[in-house]
């Protein structure tokens, strides 16, 4: 069975739903914190697309977290291919397919630049999961796991109050990757850039 987005996908967009609500955060929280000290929730859904064994793919993800003193967050997130990749075969032999997806903890702090704008630097570090399959008889043919760290620089609007949207430019370095068929860790690492739509709960 190949990797499926939309089991990544179900999580994330629970965990979304979940902290982004800002009555079950209030009811947890108490008395309410002065606002210097207020943690509030934060989530986004993001598509990004990055080079994989030199063919441009498009992964859909996104990450919940929390939002401590108004500009820094920390949290997890994940991201999948929405299409998986094909790699050639062996002379008059079938080809492949590469899939993928990776997740981790991040970080990312942000400063107000002017009127709507915002600008923003994170980190993701955590690992991943690749397959390789036959083509044909889609039969696993390698597996690997591997650990992935991408940094960023964003660029945010602010829509409405509580709702961004965001570019972003990054470059996703991988390591790990020795039992692919055809793969290896430099075919993974790539630059990335991505479009971001991010809410959050007051």
């Amino acid at each position: 069975m190949g990797i499926s987005v939309d089991r990544v996908m179900r999580y994330v967009i629970v965990l979304a739903v979940l902290l982004a609500l800002p009555g079950p955060l209030g009811a947890q929280a108490g008395p309410a914190p002065s606002p210097q000290k207020r943690v509030s929730a934060t989530a986004a859904v993001l598509l990004k697309s990055a080079q994989i064994v030199e063919q441009n793919r498009l992964h859909l993800g996104g990450w919940v977290g929390l939002v401590f003193g108004g500009n820094l967050v920390a949290g997890g997130g994940a991201f999948a291919l929405l299409n998986e990749v094909a790699l050639s075969g062996s002379e008059g032999g079938s080809g492949f397919n590469l899939g993928l997806g990776y997740g981790g903890l991040f970080l990312r702090y942000w400063e107000p630049l002017s009127g709507p704008l915002t600008g923003e630097v994170g980190i993701l570090l955590g690992a991943g999961h690749a397959e390789v399959r036959d083509q044909l008889t889609r039969t696993e043919v390698g597996a690997d796991n591997f650990i992935v760290a991408e940094p960023e620089l964003s660029l945010l609007y602010s829509l409405f109050p509580g709702i961004q949207m965001g570019v972003s430019v990054g470059y996703r370095l991988t390591s790990g990757v020795e039992d692919l068929p055809r793969v290896s860790a430099s075919d993974l690492n790539a630059f990335t850039g991505t479009l971001s739509l991010r809410w959050s709960g007051d």
